[in-house]
């Protein structure tokens, strides 16, 4: 009777214990604010005392079950110094134990002095058994939020996993549900101050933010998870021949979530930036100390029918006519040979390159490496010595058959995987390319049943093994063109095509394919943050089929949407000679447009232009029209009109261009050569229809 009034005394002081220490578990830090609520057992996050986001728990899987930290009887929380990659500061640990047969959660948090934004992660330990888990989310919550005033204006951004299939990117208003790809942004276009929110690990995980929406206002349901697999992955199809499958799971007794970026902007863009940023800082990209490439490549117009005669007349043509008027870098272009250059014989290969190097060119080649696009699984593995077939290093879907996108996939684990890169890069470096063009590399990101290396379970985890040691065969002097492929993991591009591809062909409205384009370039510009350069595909600039479509205007605004992202391609079949000839009018319109020395300079400063607004596309898949640059000397601004008949007549209000000053600023207009002079703060432009004016301001 005793030792029971004992325990009901203990049980009693503990309970009021818990009731005193409402508030304890609470945190404030530099700008931030946690706050616990026992009831629910959730954290409320608030930002210079602006609650962004409440009711968040964490939340993971084990077997089928569902488990959140709310779920847990045990908390506790700590905190200590923070010094790391990021900078200084301070940690917060939430732990929750526990809960029978479950393993102890922690929810780590770094703060740092003076930075809008925090980091979080979620860690899973059990010391007496290995756990398995394909789905950890850091930020879950299904609460209301509201921390943008209500606006038409306000917009929430769908990421791709990749740019295959011309997926594009979404800047919707906070009307929709939908899942982004590592990383979102929820932003009021007219004060542009916005959440941004994703990952900046992307070595085990494919993250996605899982988000609905409501009312131009609110978000009422936000999933930050690592685990994402859907068709945006090309891990789930309703196609027979492209077989599904999960994410992968990931094992050990301490298993972690991807680490997650949460911040709060006075400017979305430049919380983008930062985002970019810190995964760069992570992830360090590929070095390159040299300048833009500007070059051609041969897909877009001689396509499979690339032939010797024909490339090395294309490689005479640039040296003469472009490559001696302001068409170079450093004097230097790349000249590239897509798919099907075993159209070539292999001594030709050889002499391609010497002849571009005495025209001061660099040559470039192409390949898949993660790709069997003869679908012959009987045949032997090149650089193998017939030890492997090809059936060997497929991927598998659990239904047993290959897994394919395009092409069916290889591991990027195995052995022969590894010797059949050896086998091709040895090959390019001893033919002398410098240039190597990568395609359908998200094949290497696939899901699969299995993996050669054992301790590999997840495609991000396959891809990064394949890409490193694909990286390390090609060395630091090669430019790595990334053509089909996720957006992350970034280190192993020198550049990557940031839309899929851009054909000149007219589409309603978007001078071709241009508009596609340039949708990437509204939504995705801060990748230059970690990639060296953006890929804005090649640039035709003439088809006699379609001669209407490829007239001067619109064949400014195709180079000005080139040298407004990253590297600088050319693609029409400049040749008079060989199997397939080009015609003498795709000369002329280049020798028109791609020696403009004032636009040509704005490719060689490397960097991509950003949206002046975010929010003025015309649908939320459509693109922004005016884009900017702010460097030490000026500020560009690049305004399109995909207006099929009338003149663009507009006023530009120079604060948002970041201009405060009333003083009288002086302005060129690089295609026109047309100066004109900013007065009282704004810029009045005329655009003809299809057409593009680049106007350079004196940076004040």
């Amino acid at each position: 009777m005793k030792i029971k009034t004992i325990l009901l005394f203990i049980q009693i002081i503990g309970l009021l214990h818990l009731a005193s220490c409402t508030g304890s578990y609470d945190k404030d830090i530099y700008d931030w604010s946690i706050q616990f609520n026992q009831d629910q057992k959730t954290l409320t996050f608030k930002h210079k005392s602006n609650t962004l986001l409440k009711g968040v728990s964490s939340i993971f899987k084990l077997d089928s079950s569902y488990i959140s930290s709310s779920d847990y009887p045990k908390i506790s929380v700590e905190q200590e110094s923070l010094n790391d990659k990021i900078g200084s500061g301070q940690k917060v640990i939430y732990s929750f134990s526990g809960l029978e047969n479950m393993p102890d959660l922690n929810q780590v948090f770094y703060f740092y002095e003076d930075r809008p934004y925090f980091l979080t992660e979620t860690y899973l330990t059990d010391k007496n058994k290995e756990l398995k888990s394909n789905y950890i989310a850091p930020i879950y919550t299904v609460e209301d939020n509201l921390f943008l005033e209500k606006s038409a204006s306000n917009r929430v951004l769908r990421v791709p996993f990749d740019n295959d299939n011309f997926v594009p990117y979404l800047s919707h208003p906070l009307t929709v549900e939908d899942t982004s790809s590592e990383v979102t942004a929820f932003f009021n276009g007219e004060n542009r101050q916005g959440l941004i929110i994703g990952s900046i690990e992307h070595d085990t995980w494919k993250t996605g933010i899982h988000y609905q929406t409501a009312d131009s206002s609110k978000i009422s349901l936000l999933e930050c998870f690592g685990g994402l697999a859907n068709e945006l992955t090309r891990d789930v199809s309703e196609r027979e021949d492209r077989p599904s499958c999960e994410h992968g799971y990931v094992k050990g007794n301490t298993i972690k979530s991807p680490k997650i970026i949460l911040g709060y902007f006075e400017d979305w863009r430049r919380g983008m930036e930062t985002y970019g940023e810190i995964c760069a800082t992570i992830a360090p990209p590929r070095k390159w100390e040299k300048g833009t490439p500007f070059g051609w490549n041969s897909w877009a117009s001689m396509a499979t029918k690339v032939n010797y005669e024909g490339a090395i007349d294309v490689s005479d043509f640039i040296k003469s006519e472009l490559q001696e008027n302001n068409f170079s870098n450093d004097d230097i272009v790349y000249i590239g040979l897509d798919s099907f250059w075993d159209n070539f014989k292999p001594e030709q290969l050889k002499e391609f390159v010497e002849h571009c190097h005495k025209n001061g060119q660099k040559a470039g080649i192409y390949w898949c490496p993660f790709s069997d696009w003869y679908g012959n699984p009987e045949a032997y593995v090149e650089g193998t010595n017939n030890e492997w077939k090809y059936k060997d290093i497929y991927l598998y879907a659990p239904s047993g058959k290959p897994r394919k996108i395009e092409s069916l996939a290889v591991d990027p684990t195995h052995p022969a995987t590894k010797k059949r890169i050896d086998h091709y890069i040895n090959m390019f470096k001893e033919m002398g390319y410098e240039y190597i063009k990568l395609d359908f590399i998200n094949n290497g990101t696939l899901e699969a049943v299995s993996f050669y290396n054992p301790d590999v379970t997840t495609g991000k985890q396959a891809y990064n093994e394949g890409m490193s040691y694909l990286t390390d065969a090609c060395g630091d002097n090669i430019f790595l063109a990334l053509s089909i492929a996720p957006t992350f993991p970034s280190q192993y591009g020198t550049s990557k095509r940031i839309s899929c591809d851009a054909w000149g062909a007219m589409t309603e409205g978007e001078i071709g394919t241009t508009g596609y384009m340039l949708n990437s370039l509204s939504f995705g510009w801060w990748l230059d943050r970690v990639y060296p350069f953006n890929d804005a595909d090649h640039i035709l600039l003439y088809q006699p089929s379609e001669s209407a479509d490829y007239q001067l205007g619109a064949n400014r605004a195709r180079i000005t949407s080139a040298v407004i992202t990253g590297i600088y391609m050319l693609g029409d079949n400049f040749s008079l000679k060989g199997s397939i000839k080009g015609d003498i009018e795709a000369r002329i319109r280049a020798t028109e447009v791609a020696t403009n020395k004032d636009i040509n300079d704005i490719a060689r400063i490397g960097k991509s232009f950003y949206p002046v607004e975010g929010y003025t596309a015309k649908a939320a898949n459509k693109t922004e029209a005016q884009f900017m640059l702010k460097t030490s000397d000026y500020i560009y601004l690049a305004i399109f009109n995909f207006n099929k008949q009338d003149n663009m007549i507009d006023t530009v209000d120079c604060k948002r261009l970041g201009i405060e000053t009333k003083a009288s600023l002086s302005v060129k207009e690089l295609w026109t050569s047309e100066f004109s002079v900013i007065e009282d703060g704004k810029l009045y432009c005329n655009i003809p229809p299809q057409d593009v004016r680049v106007y350079r301001i004196e940076s004040n």
